[in-house]
């Protein structure tokens, strides 16, 4: 099952784990992939004993970078090939309260499956030489991919890590997956409950910007709405065609914060992005909000956000104000009646009425 492109490597990995006693896997999404003959950069490998001499020889080997995230023993490896591993230890986990992060110790490689998302990820195929690519699957999960299912392993899965309501959401959209029986009656719980409340707003932005990462957009977006979970990143969003509309995860959000009116600005403000990012978007927003062309040249990002939640908008609605403060100051104008006239004029030249800096002119001149 492992497909070519991937098996040196990893015979490799296998093969020098195997002489430091480990027992190693290839796990999770990666295998998923492999089964269902997907292409995929990112490997998980879950080695029972520390990965750390394992990170270190793939540096060694095939040259690249590495972070270690010493709460988990994880090591994230960025190849020069442009792979991705995230080599981790066998572990158990322990949540002491819904949404926190999970505290760990080492385990067995059943234990490591039995922590994951849903049953379709909690499959092992084995690296070791001896026994390369002998299926380890404890819980079903070739079952549940043939059928195309989403699956929890526990009942308490949701209430452990919220998150994982929008993992569901987004595999449903993706693969066109079902959602088995018991686990939808545990995500509707979950929103009538208001799980994803207990979440850092951080991590609510992470998964929202997972979402909007994904290709199938419409799709994934109609399960959040199904099972009540989009008002959790922010009361009254909803799908619109407008958000396929933006080029990158950025302008998606700047569309989103122009569909929802008057609230956008507090959207932009509660995901917590970076304070350029916000204030770009911000940009953006006051255009669209007030609907009135800006003052000052706006940037690639914030005219392709405007554009698409106003496709028919002229050309020249989202250039720089045709009008001048100074040229109202030689007309011996000052203060509230300044800022009010160019108000005036950029709600004019939104709207079409003026379409040129010499129509600008005439029509201070009448």
């Amino acid at each position: 099952m492992i497909p070519r492109k991937h098996k040196e490597l990893l015979h490799s990995i296998g093969e020098y784990a195997g002489k430091l006693g480990l027992k190693a896997w290839v796990v999770g999404g990666a295998v998923r992939d492999f089964y269902r003959g997907r292409d995929t950069q990112d490997l998980d490998l879950t080695f029972e004993g520390s990965p750390e001499a394992v990170a270190g020889f793939c540096i060694k080997k095939w040259g690249g970078e590495k972070k270690r995230f010493s709460q988990f023993n994880t090591y994230r490896v960025k190849l020069n090939n442009g792979l991705k591993l995230d080599l981790v230890q066998a572990r158990k986990e322990y949540y002491a309260r819904p949404g926190a992060l999970p505290q760990v110790s080492p385990s067995t490689i059943k234990d490591d499956l039995f922590r994951r998302d849903f049953t379709a990820n909690a499959w092992a195929l084995s690296i070791l030489p001896k026994n390369f690519g002998q299926s380890y699957d404890p819980f079903g999960a070739q079952k549940a991919i043939d059928k195309g299912v989403i699956k929890i392993l526990h009942d308490k899965s949701f209430s452990d890590d919220p998150t994982r309501l929008y993992r569901a959401a987004r595999f449903a959209g993706r693969f066109g997956w079902s959602i088995e029986r018991n686990t939808a009656r545990l995500m509707q719980d979950a929103a009538r409950e208001e799980y994803p409340l207990v979440l850092s707003r951080e991590r609510v932005r992470q998964e929202f910007v997972k979402v909007l990462e994904e290709k199938k957009l419409r799709e994934v977006f109609a399960q959040l709405e199904k099972y009540g979970l989009a008002q959790f990143v922010y009361p009254g969003l909803k799908w619109n065609p407008a958000i396929a509309k933006g080029k990158d995860t950025q302008a998606k959000i700047g569309i989103c914060a122009c569909l929802l009116g008057a609230a956008g600005e507090e959207f932009l403000l509660h995901l917590h992005l970076p304070k350029e990012t916000v204030h770009e978007l911000m940009g953006a927003w006051v255009v669209y909000d007030g609907q009135k062309s800006p003052t000052m040249p706006m940037s690639a990002l914030q005219t392709a956000v405007v554009r698409a939640v106003c496709p028919g908008l002229k050309r020249t609605a989202l250039e720089p104000c045709f009008v001048k403060g100074r040229e109202l100051r030689e007309m011996g104008l000052s203060g509230r009646k300044i800022s009010s006239n160019i108000d005036r004029f950029c709600k004019l030249q939104w709207q079409g009425r003026i379409a040129s800096r010499e129509q600008a002119l005439q029509y201070l001149e009448r």
